[in-house]
């Protein structure tokens, strides 16, 4: 089984239906398969369901749809890591990026294991495909794990 961080947005799309859900849902399918283990930072879970707020207070989701939301959110199929271990190289990913703190989590947290890291973020992946090429746009990546693995972290 393939470990792979998955970003918040990807999550997002299993959910509520947007652009490239379909990829999304093909990924956490694989997941439910055994082709990839699901992993990131421990608060990935408090960003989703403040990406669910943001969605009743746009009137995107029902109030009640998004409590479902919730309540259906695989926490136990995702092996969570624990933000505070990975404040240090987060940072440094920020920095060097030019990019937020906690997107530099997930960054952190694929190096630290060793793998890809799947995001639905078209500008974070504009400010590091040219020197990260474990980090995939999800619209690009083809469901399957791919041989492109970040150095270990130091």
């Amino acid at each position: 089984m393939t470990p792979v961080i998955l970003d918040t947005g990807v999550l997002v799309k299993v959910f509520v239906e947007e652009r490239d859900s379909d990829k999304a849902v093909a990924l956490f399918q694989a997941s439910a398969e055994g082709i990839y283990r699901l992993a990131a930072p421990d608060f990935m879970a408090i960003e989703f369901g403040n990406v669910i707020w943001k969605y009743v207070q746009r009137a995107i989701l029902l109030e009640e749809e998004a409590r479902q939301t919730l309540e259906d959110f695989p926490f136990d199929r995702i092996e969570w890591l624990p933000a505070v271990m990975l404040l240090s190289d987060a940072f440094r990913f920020a920095t060097e990026y030019n990019i937020a703190v906690y997107d530099g989590a997930f960054l952190a947290s694929a190096a630290s294991l060793g793998v890809e890291f799947i995001t639905a973020d078209e500008a974070l992946h504009r400010k590091v495909r040219g020197s990260l090429p474990w980090v995939k746009l999800l619209q690009n990546h083809d469901g399957l794990p791919s041989g492109a693995r970040p150095p270990e972290s130091t």
